[in-house]
C-alpha cells in the first residue's frame, strides 16, 4: 500500500528554531504624562477600567475633570476648576478689632459682678435671710 501524504503541500512541520516566546507587556500609565480631551462630553466617553481613576485636562476650559469607576465600573466625574493663585494664602486670623480689649473685660466683668449682685439681692427678698421662703399673704383684693 503506497504512503500518503495527507498535509498540504504549504505545511512544515514546527521547529524549535521559529519558536518565540511572547512576553506579556504590562501597559502602565505614566503619572506625569498628561491626558487631554476637548470637552466634557469626550470627557464622558473616555474609558476607565473598574477600580481605577484618571485625571483628564480639558484643552477647552480651565477644568480637570476626574472620572472614576468602582468595581462594577460604573463611572463618575467631578470637576474641578482651575484658577490662578496670585497671592500668597491669607492666614485665617481675625482683624485686631475683632478682639476684646483689657477696657472692655473690665466693663463686662463689672456688668457680671452687677447682675450677680441684683440676683443676690432678689434671692434674700425671695427666701429671706435664713435661706427658707417668706410667706406672702394676700388680700382679698389682690385676688
Amino acid at each position: 500500500m503506497p504512503s500518503f501524504n495527507y498535509f498540504p503541500a504549504t505545511y512544515q512541520p514546527y521547529q524549535q528554531a521559529y519558536y518565540q516566546p511572547i512576553q506579556p507587556t504590562q501597559q502602565t500609565q505614566q503619572p506625569s504624562s498628561l491626558i487631554w480631551v476637548g470637552s466634557f462630553s469626550e470627557a464622558q466617553m473616555y474609558p476607565v477600567a473598574p477600580n481605577a481613576a484618571v485625571a483628564l485636562w480639558d484643552a477647552s476650559s480651565p477644568a480637570i475633570y476626574l472620572k472614576q469607576a468602582d468595581a462594577s465600573g460604573r463611572p463618575t466625574i467631578k470637576i474641578f476648576d482651575l484658577v490662578e493663585r496670585t497671592d500668597a494664602p491669607k492666614q485665617q486670623e481675625g482683624k485686631l478689632s475683632d478682639y476684646a480689649t483689657k477696657d472692655d473685660l473690665a466693663a463686662f466683668n463689672a456688668a457680671l459682678d452687677a447682675l450677680k449682685g441684683n440676683i443676690e439681692a432678689i434671692r434674700g427678698d425671695v427666701y429671706g435671710i435664713a435661706g427658707k421662703r417668706k410667706t406672702v399673704k394676700r388680700t382679698e383684693d389682690e385676688e
